[in-house]
């Protein structure tokens, strides 16, 4: 028979696990909406979305919730990392290899039964001229290339810890293996091709155009700040690739993040697919890049994420015969 002092005890642990998982949702709710604010104030703005430019508004959340030093601890060899492989970003357009243009374009083609899946969208969400709120629109998840990354990143440092180290190996695998890519198969998005002159239509005007450049003048000028757009010069400034199409990590980022929060959180985690397809239609509509560039860097996204795994349980395997031996 179970006794008062056991009872007492029993229910003691349990309201201590429901103010504990109170704690943890309230915990999560207050990051997730911290980080849509910081993220839409930053576009409103006129702030470019970048890892060290979110890293500071979140190491502020992390300051008000009392973790500043694990903050840093876990979040700074990432962040180095990462710059390190910004900085080398632009000697992938300087190597010497040649550029390639009317083979990819010939692949599109061949994937998409004979069309061009860029200027399809653009003939049917696109204006002839000036710009139409599609173009608008896709400005927009363009801008937020890296926004599902940071905020999955700092999500799961706040909710599961462990699988945030399995991300952030994921991600820097993603992006150093784009970067071998970029050096040896340099691939020129659509706009590079139209400007010239290999999407040329029968009347020899471009099939396509770049919507970007014209659809961030109208929303910078209706969010009022004019095309000054504060960039960040590590990210934007120092090394920038124009022929880094292939693969395309805008796919890839949203892709790997989605991988990731449907392992940690559940069907929740599918949210984050939905916003994926958003991204991948707007790189393909704006004309930054073909469908076979979508699909390179779904590819290497799963690719860098069982790696990531594998790697994880190496160590952790290694480090269990390690304590063995010692005991």
């Amino acid at each position: 028979m179970i006794g008062p002092a056991e009872v007492s005890e029993h229910v003691s642990t349990y309201g201590e696990t429901e103010s504990r998982l109170r704690n943890e949702r309230w915990l999560l709710a207050a990051s997730g909406a911290y980080a849509v604010l910081v993220v839409a104030l930053m576009i409103v703005g006129g702030v470019s979305i970048t890892p060290d430019v979110l890293m500071v508004a979140l190491l502020l959340f992390a300051v008000l919730i009392g973790r500043t030093r694990l903050f840093l601890r876990d979040w700074l060899p990432f962040v180095a990392i990462f710059l390190a492989y910004e900085l080398m970003r632009g000697v992938a357009d300087d190597a010497g290899f040649p550029v390639h243009m009317e083979d990819v374009i010939a692949a599109e083609r061949l994937i998409s039964f004979g069309t061009l899946p860029t200027q399809l969208l653009q003939d049917w969400l696109a204006p002839p001229t000036g710009v139409g709120p599609a173009a608008v629109a896709a400005t927009v998840l363009y801008m937020l290339h890296f926004a599902l990354p940071v905020v999955t990143a700092f999500l799961l440092w706040l909710w599961r810890r462990p699988m945030f180290h399995d991300f952030v190996g994921a991600f820097i695998i993603l992006s150093f293996a784009g970067f071998i890519t970029f050096l040896l198969l340099p691939v020129a998005p659509p706009w590079y091709a139209a400007d010239v002159g290999l999407l040329d239509g029968p009347d020899g005007e471009p099939v396509i155009r770049y919507l970007k450049p014209d659809a961030f003048a109208v929303l910078a000028d209706g969010l009022g700040f004019d095309g000054r757009w504060l960039t960040s010069y590590v990210f934007y400034s120092v090394n920038p690739n124009g022929v880094a199409a292939f693969p395309s990590l805008h796919a890839g980022y949203p892709f790997l993040s989605f991988l990731v929060l449907r392992r940690a959180f559940g069907p929740i985690g599918w949210l984050a697919l939905g916003y994926a397809f958003l991204v991948w239609w707007a790189i393909v509509f704006t004309g930054d890049h073909y469908v076979i560039d979508v699909l390179g860097g779904i590819a290497y996204a799963l690719a860098a994420y069982f790696a990531s795994l594998r790697i994880a349980d190496w160590l952790a395997a290694r480090a269990a015969r390690r304590a063995d031996r010692n005991t």
